[in-house]
């Protein structure tokens, strides 16, 4: 049967915009609403330059207010409202696919949603990479810098067998979510590696419900949407794998998704297979992924864009909100 051809099929607004829209469909964090796009950030995404800032107002604290009284010469001094920043780094990203790997047959209905459909989901996969790498960022600059007060970890290293105190549990949940004190009322997604994702439904706390329309089915831990993802951190130690699950609250990561000079790119090489030809698509994306409550202080990175492993690296952040204000907390667990 005669396979179509990318040159057959592409047309760059066509990609440009059935990419994208894979690509948000696919991301189980822009989904569960863990991640937000921020317009100004998408506007920021697309205008140049790596570094930016985003300004923020802190809370107005929780002094006790002034009585009133009819006295002419008492006065109420207003206090000043102060504010901050969140520095962040844009990441300037590509990828090239050559016909080989995405030409599909003539029987398929649809070949230009095969083939967006597969490089949306490379994106979705990516930016749910860095989402993951910089929240590992963010837990070890807690751990070095603030006395892990994000964090709760019950596993360890020993080389005696695992019990259960150093399992996942409902009440190791719990413990994590405290971390935010009265604030923990904002978590609302919880996301996890497969084999603690495994114990807990072993243990019957994962329930699977339908949308409002009877369509998508999703999982839930108790009221937390769950997110099964093996990016996340798995650390082997000498004698144990050290878990980290990762709760957050709604919009707790900020993103910006920009547009590049030329989005998608056809690239064709006659003289490529003897003479037979290859054509190749290219696909560029500028791209923010920020964790609320923190700067990037990009102390160590190398590039113009942060890499992955350059995102888990502690010298690279810096929480600038009080902790309860930040809707992340962190369980450590043998599995």
């Amino acid at each position: 049967m005669a396979n179509v051809q990318i040159s057959d099929i592409y047309n760059p607004l066509v990609f440009m915009g059935a990419e994208q829209e894979a690509q948000i469909e696919l991301n189980a964090f822009l989904a569960s609403g863990v991640m937000t796009v921020d317009p100004r950030l998408t506007a920021m995404a697309s205008v140049g330059g790596n570094i930016g800032e985003l300004p923020f107002f802190k809370p107005l604290g929780t002094d006790e207010p002034n009585y009133s009284d009819d006295v002419t010469g008492n006065s109420s001094t207003p206090k000043n409202i102060t504010s901050g920043i969140m520095k962040y780094r844009l990441a300037s990203q590509n990828q090239s696919w050559s016909t080989m790997d995405l030409a599909v047959d003539l029987a398929l209905q649809d070949p230009v949603q095969a083939i967006t459909s597969r490089i949306g989901q490379y994106w979705a996969t990516a930016l749910e990479r860095r989402l993951i790498q910089s929240t590992m960022g963010i837990l070890n600059d807690n751990v070095a810098n603030d006395s892990s007060d994000m964090v709760v970890s019950i596993a360890t290293d020993s080389v005696a067998a695992i019990t259960a105190a150093e399992l996942v549990s409902n009440d190791a949940i719990l413990d994590a979510q405290q971390t935010a004190g009265d604030h923990q009322a904002g978590f609302s997604a919880i996301a996890m590696h497969s084999v603690v994702y495994n114990r807990l439904r072993k243990q019957q706390l994962i329930d699977f419900i339908r949308d409002a329309d009877n369509n998508t089915l999703f999982q839930m831990y108790g009221n937390l949407r769950v997110i099964v993802d093996d990016s996340l951190s798995a650390i082997a130690g000498s004698n144990r794998i050290t878990y980290t699950t990762v709760i957050f609250g709604n919009g707790a990561i900020t993103s910006g998704m920009g547009r590049t000079t030329t989005p998608s790119e056809l690239d064709r090489s006659a003289e490529k297979g003897n003479g037979g030809g290859q054509s190749d698509l290219y696909s560029r994306r500028a791209d923010i992924v920020h964790p609320l409550g923190f700067e990037f202080t990009s102390a160590s990175v190398a590039g113009q864009s942060a890499t992955l492993a350059e995102l888990a690296t502690t010298a690279n952040w810096n929480r600038v909100w009080e902790r309860k204000n930040v809707p992340i907390c962190f369980l450590q667990t043998n599995g």
